[in-house]
């Protein structure tokens, strides 16, 4: 069973797919992310709805909740991965350099080198989809104990 964080927002479209094929799910408070297969608390997704939100994560003054729980996840040596939901163009970190926000004036390059930071820094995996298939790679994400072993 997949537990969601309850403070999830905008999830619609992967509750839909869960719910389309049979996969069991669970909402309740989460420590760290916003997805986890229950009883495997060693690994955790957190989603993003685009490159956006993932810059207000990472190079606002607004980012203290999301590097806490970063931290957090070191420190209980919990393997995380960002899901970015931005589509399009957007399929690895190399990409996000070529990215133009229209509300931010962080750069892609600027986001980019953030991105390398945190996953060099603490070993958090970061990972592109489309709005289409997030609930896929969710799904195929947590079935693949390999990334449980990758902590």
């Amino acid at each position: 069973m997949i537990i969601v964080d309850s403070r999830e927002k905008k999830w619609q479209h992967i509750e839909k797919y869960f719910q389309q094929h049979g996969i069991l799910y669970q909402i309740q408070k989460l420590d760290i992310a916003d997805y986890m297969l229950e009883g495997q608390d060693k690994f955790v997704i957190d989603r993003k709805q685009n490159l956006d939100e993932l810059c207000s994560n990472l190079c606002t003054k607004d980012s203290g909740r999301f590097w806490r729980e970063v931290r957090r996840s070191r420190e209980q040596k919990v393997k995380m991965v960002i899901l970015c939901e931005h589509g399009g163009k957007i399929k690895s970190i190399k990409d996000v350099a070529e990215w133009k926000s229209t509300y931010s004036r962080v750069t892609g390059r600027q986001l980019a080198a953030e991105i390398y930071r945190v996953h060099i820094a603490y070993g958090v995996e970061f990972l592109f989809c489309d709005k289409r298939s997030t609930g896929r790679r969710i799904v195929e994400l947590l079935e693949d104990t390999a990334w449980i072993e990758k902590r």
